[in-house]
């Protein structure tokens, strides 16, 4: 039978902070990095950078991921994928995809992931480039070529990838007057029909 001392001397369970298991670790520091790695480069971010972002020691991240580069590599194999606009009848993709692209701007908040920013920040990096456009092609290119379909759908869905993504950076992180000053619904017409022109296998 224990005694008051004996009790006194025994550290209270309810008192101990709780241990983060590997899977909650692991998407802490993803989480961290997604919001770092939209923010800055590649090439500008440090494990030490990384991991104070999370709240977790260097160690943890090397522990959990390896490195740097797969790290990042983890973050944009979730970057991105085919959104809304993208379903429905292939008859009418293009222009559902442009009026997305010339709908509001919309900046991200501080604590949300922004997969332009993400891509156009580390895109010249020799280590991150050749990351990004790996889980570009499986995450949209692919999906995309699968859903248009018919003769050379893998090249008709790497150019209107091509189109999304210069449409998409010099509005978002350019910025254009002559994009602006056209008015929505005119350059929505002119890049649905450009987009379109992906879209159909003639």
């Amino acid at each position: 039978m224990s005694t008051t001392v004996d009790r006194a001397r025994k550290p209270s369970r309810s008192k101990r902070a709780p241990r983060s298991s590997a899977e909650e670790t692991r998407a802490k520091i993803l989480r961290a990095a997604r919001i770092a790695f939209s923010h800055a480069g590649f090439d500008q971010l440090g494990v030490r950078e990384l991991a104070a972002s999370a709240g977790v020691d260097p160690a943890v991240v090397i522990r959990t991921f390896g490195s740097k580069e797969a790290l990042f590599a983890a973050v944009a194999e979730g970057a991105f994928a085919l959104e809304a606009p993208f379903e429905g009848p292939l008859a009418t993709l293009g222009l559902r995809v442009a009026q997305h692209l010339t709908g509001p701007k919309g900046e991200p908040g501080p604590e949300e992931f922004d997969e332009l920013a993400f891509l156009v920040r580390s895109a010249a990096s020799p280590t991150a480039a050749p990351l990004l456009s790996a889980a570009l092609h499986a995450g949209f290119v692919g999906p995309l070529a699968k859903l248009l379909g018919g003769p050379d759908a893998a090249m008709r869905a790497a150019v209107l990838t091509s189109c999304v993504l210069g449409f998409s950076t010099l509005r978002m992180a350019l910025g254009s007057a002559a994009l602006d000053g056209a008015g929505r619904t005119r350059v929505a017409k002119r890049l649905g029909a450009a987009l379109q022109a992906c879209v159909s296998g003639g």
